[in-house]
């Protein structure tokens, strides 16, 4: 398999994990407050990571140039905190499903920061994705906004936008980190997702501990801390991000940004099955909008590279073990 057909696979299951967050959020906002639960689920993030590659996490902070850390700062601060805090408030006023198509908006606004901070080319394809995003998730919410100013729906898909974008920031940084040919050595995918969790975590502990949560967590049930502890603070942080940085090295900003479409398709499709939510009609349009505009960005022309099939065999050997390492 060739390196970018591995870095493909890395994103699909990169932003089926990304996407199951919503799920995972969802058992745990109705008792946590939002600061409390990104806390929480960014310690054990963090703990996981300690506990399979501490020593390369301990050898690989003398090595780190100063612009690398400002990305792994970046990174924590937009793509681990406050994607969380934004998306945990936001399930506050929408339900899981429509959180999970409202999050389709990330690979048009992936594909827009391509643009900005890649400098790859903007296409006119890109331009018509990004318009068929924004109708999709005015469909999805009902445009005109069925809500009234006590439900403060529109505020909950704003929220959720917003960590839309954070999360856009956080896989448009990871790809920047690659291309300047930073870090290639030095920061292996799993010890990079340990120093985002422990970063992020740090961001969070203060305005958790404003919150005062000893009685709610002392309260919470044991579905609640499964989720917590096993889905959303080692799969979703660790593996996903361990995953999807190995794909931002493969990948060109415009490929991961239409895999990120995967996200929302992932999120509905959890909701529906697992937490029995339904889907208006719509919702429906949106959703078929939503993927339009994946399929949309997705067909962008990339040159031709030539590559050396013997190396590319002997590299599939040892990718997955490069992930991990």
């Amino acid at each position: 398999m060739a390196r970018m057909s591995w870095g493909k696979l890395y994103l699909t299951i990169a932003f089926i994990l990304a996407g199951s967050s919503v799920i995972a959020a969802h058992f745990v906002s109705a008792y946590l407050p939002a600061f409390t639960t990104t806390f929480l689920s960014l310690v054990f993030a963090s703990l996981t990571a300690a506990l399979v590659c501490g020593r390369k996490m301990v050898g690989a902070v003398r090595h780190l140039t100063g612009k690398t850390w400002l990305v792994i700062v970046l990174q924590a601060l937009f793509g681990s905190f406050l994607f969380r805090v934004c998306l945990t408030k936001g399930l506050q006023y929408i339900g899981a499903t429509e959180a999970g198509v409202i999050t389709g908006a990330t690979p048009a606004i992936m594909a827009l920061l391509t643009w900005i901070l890649l400098r790859e080319r903007l296409r006119l394809r890109t331009v018509v994705g990004v318009l068929f995003t924004i109708a999709g998730v005015a469909l999805v919410q009902g445009f005109p906004f069925e809500t009234t100013l006590v439900q403060l729906r529109p505020l909950g898909v704003i929220l959720v936008l917003c960590a839309a974008a954070c999360e856009s920031l956080f896989t448009t940084l990871s790809r920047r980190l690659h291309m300047v040919g930073q870090a290639e050595e030095t920061l292996p995918p799993l010890v990079h997702a340990g120093f985002v969790s422990i970063l992020a975590m740090a961001f969070c502990l203060v305005p958790a501990l404003m919150e005062r949560p000893w009685a709610a967590i002392a309260a919470l049930p044991m579905s609640a801390w499964i989720a917590l502890v096993w889905w959303y603070g080692s799969i979703v942080t660790v593996v996903a991000f361990a995953l999807m940085f190995a794909g931002a090295k493969r990948c060109n900003g415009y490929t991961i940004a239409a895999f990120a479409g995967i996200i929302p398709i992932s999120s509905t499709l959890l909701s529906v099955l697992l937490l029995n939510e339904t889907i208006l009609p719509y919702q429906i349009g949106g959703c078929a909008l939503v993927v339009l505009a994946t399929l949309v960005i997705s067909r962008q022309k990339k040159p031709r590279i030539k590559t050396d099939s013997k190396r590319h065999t002997i590299k599939c050997v040892d990718t997955v073990y490069e992930v991990m390492k």
